[in-house]
C-alpha cells in the first residue's frame, strides 16, 4: 500500500463514510462538488488514479458507474499511522508522547486513556 495524497483521501473517506458495498460515481460527483467545488473532471481524475493505486474497483452498470472499496479505512489508518510513527519520531514512543505533552489539545480523558492503553500492554 502506497500514502495517496490528501485529495485522493477526501474521495475516500467520503466513500468510507457511506458504509455501503458500492458507491455511484454521481453520489461522489455530488459530494465533492457541495462541499470542495470540484469539477466533474477532478472527480472522475481522482477516482481513476485511486482505482489505478488500488485503493477502489469500478464496475459499470448500464450508463452507471459504481465503485468499491479495496482498503478499508482502519486499514488505511494502521498503515499512515506506522508510516508517521516510523518517519516522524522514528519508531520511538518517547519522542511520540513528549510532542504530544507539549500539546494543549490533550485532555484529561485523552491521558487516561493512553495510560490505560499503556497499561494493557
Amino acid at each position: 500500500m502506497k500514502k495517496i495524497p490528501r485529495t485522493e483521501l477526501q474521495v475516500m473517506k467520503y466513500i468510507w463514510s457511506k458504509e455501503e458495498p458500492q458507491v455511484a460515481s454521481v453520489d461522489i460527483t455530488k459530494f465533492m462538488s457541495e462541499m470542495y467545488s470540484w469539477s466533474k473532471g477532478t472527480t472522475s481524475k481522482t477516482l481513476l488514479r485511486l482505482v489505478e493505486k488500488e485503493f477502489l474497483k469500478s464496475q459499470k452498470e448500464g450508463r452507471h458507474t459504481f465503485y468499491t472499496q479495496l482498503i478499508s479505512s482502519e486499514e488505511y489508518l494502521k498503515f499512515e499511522t506506522r508510516d508517521f510513527f516510523s518517519f516522524m519520531h522514528n519508531n520511538s514512543l518517547s519522542s511520540m508522547i513528549s510532542s504530544l505533552d507539549a500539546s494543549t489539545d490533550i485532555s484529561e480523558e485523552d491521558i487516561k486513556a493512553l495510560e490505560k492503553l499503556i497499561e494493557g500492554r
